[in-house]
């Protein structure tokens, strides 16, 4: 298994082999892309930047020719969800890799990254607080055991801060004062509610945490924890320094010097505003939670299930029909897949999106696909993707009435084509259960030519079956709309 995380400072990836259901790292290897950095004003990422995370993939790249593609898993975080040109980025990615390449919202990337620290941690009765510190954006969650609680993800980084606070190279008592009041009142936004769910020990991650916590052992301001006695004193010996370029730190690395005091002074708000005395490191992060993950979608445990169910529930969905319709598009997807030459990713879109395609009746009745769109669009759904949401969202869109070829807007265009297949898989799985009655399917095959599809069924059956009929017929003007073909007899 390999699982490369593509942060807003630093491109990592770990490679694992898995034993008695145990992830066993072989293989660790970082670089410093600073992604965050090539973030223009207008939201787009400039070429520089473009190039050295591609150049970096390409390394990645040279060590997983031997790992099936199928249990490589790339995703991407903070600034690749600000870039507005982050799907051209992708787009290379993925031909550089062999293996989907993804970004994650930020309460996605606050679960990953919980489920990493939990398993490189002993087992904990009480509530943890975890903490992680990136580029461009730092994670909270609250979680007993392996299950988080509470996940939030704030915009706020060492690699932004810098930008923002540091931006000249200098290093100022006033810069250092802007950017922890700056952080601290980002976390007001947090501070009620976890501090009424409370916690028992609190732990840090990532290489901003890391590199405090080695200042602090070097210098012997480390006491069983980084405490806020040792980041205060961390803090006045950076302020010594007049340049980032001077800063010259015991346990401090060259490549991590220029983002010190931007993360170390995010580190002293969260420990002010939170309340945090004391807390521990955790070598376990988001690439190790990405491993995890991938474990439970291959064995019994899938987190999409649940989130799923639990997205049902909360808009009560009437669960038997949402079966029914599952169903039979799954039955539907598994007699074309070769033909359409859909894989595993497709089977999950189209399951997960026939579940949750009447979530928008809890809106209104007029327009509900529309507003399940918008629910599968903007809703936190752990486990899933933005890509994952956006291709759900669209299915639930285009499930009935007419289909606008803006509707698909969002979908990569490598992925179109298979995209507006599924659609039309789901329209037929919602034709033939119109009924909202159990019973089985009518006898039929289906025949597909390129995005012309062929139903037959028994001998003059659907002109005993008026309804179905006149739904069919209205299919086949729909689908010519969009340059597709329905015929059936």
């Amino acid at each position: 298994m390999a699982a490369i995380d593509m942060g807003s400072n630093s491109f990592h990836m770990v490679i694992a082999r898995t034993e008695c259901g145990e992830v066993r790292p072989i293989q660790k290897i970082a670089e410093k892309v600073m992604l965050a950095t090539g973030l223009q004003d207008d939201n787009t990422l400039d070429q520089e930047a473009l190039e050295r995370g591609l150049d970096c993939l390409r390394r990645f790249a040279q060590c997983l020719q031997d790992i099936n593609p199928k249990m490589v898993r790339c995703v991407g975080t903070n600034t690749l969800r600000k870039a507005s040109n982050g799907n051209e980025f992708l787009r290379q990615a993925r031909k550089v890799l062999n293996c989907p390449v993804e970004v994650v919202n930020g309460r996605e990337e606050a679960r990953l990254i919980y489920l990493g620290v939990s398993h490189s941690l002993a087992h904990d009765d009480g509530h943890r607080l975890v903490f992680d510190i990136g580029g461009g954006s730092t994670e909270f969650i609250i979680g007993k055991g392996f299950d988080p609680v509470l996940t939030e993800s704030l915009h706020m980084g060492c690699v932004s801060y810098r930008e923002r606070y540091f931006a000249d190279g200098k290093i100022t008592e006033q810069g250092f004062r802007k950017a922890v009041i700056r952080a601290r009142l980002e976390l007001t936004s947090l501070e009620r509610s976890y501090r009424d769910l409370g916690w028992n020990s609190v732990v840090g991650a990532s290489g901003t945490v890391k590199a405090i916590k080695n200042a602090m052992i070097e210098n012997d301001w480390y006491q069983d924890g980084i405490d806020l006695d040792g980041l205060y004193k961390l803090r006045d010996k950076v302020l010594s320094y007049a340049t980032l370029e001077d800063i010259d730190i015991a346990g401090i690395k060259a490549d991590r010097r220029s983002v010190l005091p931007s993360g170390l002074a995010i580190m002293i708000a969260i420990y002010e505003q939170l309340g945090v005395t004391k807390a521990r490191f955790s070598d376990g992060a988001m690439r190790e939670g990405i491993l995890y993950d991938m474990l439970g979608r291959h064995a019994a445990e899938d987190v999409r299930e649940r989130t799923v169910r639990a997205l049902m529930k909360r808009y009560s969905v009437d669960e038997a029909h949402a079966e029914r319709v599952q169903n039979t598009a799954m039955e539907l997807f598994h007699r074309v897949e070769k033909d359409w030459d859909l894989g595993e990713f497709c089977q999950g879109w189209l399951k997960w999106a026939a579940l949750c395609h009447e979530v928008g009746l809890v809106v209104s009745h007029s327009g509900f696909h529309r507003h399940g769109a918008y629910l599968l669009t903007y809703s936190d759904l752990p486990g899933f993707t933005r890509q994952d949401q956006k291709i759900m969202a669209t299915l639930v869109s285009c499930h009935r009435r007419k289909i606008r070829p803006a509707q698909l807007d969002d979908v990569l265009p490598h992925l179109l084509e298979k995209v507006r297949r599924l659609v039309l898989l789901m329209r037929l799985a919602v034709v033939f259960n119109r009924s909202r009655r159990d019973g089985a399917l009518p006898a039929f095959s289906i025949a597909v030519a390129g995005d012309s599809v062929k139903l037959t069924f028994e001998a003059d059956w659907i002109n005993q079956q008026p309804l179905l009929l006149a739904d069919l017929q209205q299919e086949q003007d729909i689908w010519k709309k969009i340059d597709c073909t329905l015929e059936f007899e």
